[in-house]
């Protein structure tokens, strides 16, 4: 969904200093690890070319988000994984050397290996409502908690009601008491 539903897989340029929320010395281990033209060259790997706009952001050049979504899940049938979609997890456990799913229709299935990507609380009608929280907490995992990251400013006057739907370039400046907190750029539907 991201990018306005064409997929903006990744930036030319990501530093710890795009994220919010936890330590970010693990975050900057974690871009080392896996930094963006390894994601780009991953993308290409599945078949999926790339473009790179001006503002450095890389979408797939059919401007599909569905060209990113099929891709990954051949990857995911060709490794032998299994995709249940439609299927609301209610708990996991731990069970011999793997893990026993419940699912909220009461069906079970083992495992040897869980790969929770639940999304987080952004878009609760797409499944993203916090819940993969509980499971990862369940499993005795810790997360940073979350804090809101996009948010609508209701603007009435009629300058910015006709721009509606149209992404601008911003710079946004957070003050408290009259002192610079943070300063941000990028783009404001």
């Amino acid at each position: 969904m991201s990018g306005g539903g064409r997929c903006n897989v990744t930036n030319r340029i990501v530093t710890e200093r795009d994220f919010w929320g936890g330590d970010r010395r693990v975050i900057r281990n974690v871009l080392r690890a896996y930094p963006a033209a390894r994601a780009a060259s991953f993308f290409a790997e599945l078949g999926v070319a790339l473009h790179e706009e001006e503002d450095g952001k890389f979408f797939p050049d059919t401007d599909r988000a569905r060209t990113v979504l099929d891709a990954l899940i051949r990857a995911l049938g060709d490794s032998g994984a299994q995709l249940r979609q439609s299927s609301r997890i209610s708990g996991i456990q731990r069970a011999g050397h793997g893990f026993t799913v419940t699912a909220q229709d009461g069906g079970t299935f083992d495992s040897r290996a869980v790969v929770l990507a639940a999304g987080g609380r952004s878009l609760p009608k797409t499944g993203s409502d916090g819940a993969g929280y509980l499971l990862a907490r369940a499993l005795g995992h810790r997360y940073v908690e979350t804090t809101p990251a996009l948010a609508p400013l209701i603007l009435t006057d009629s300058l910015h009601t006709t721009l509606a739907g149209v992404a601008h370039p911003v710079a946004l400046t957070v003050r408290s008491e009259g002192d610079a907190l943070v300063r941000l750029e990028g783009a404001m539907l």
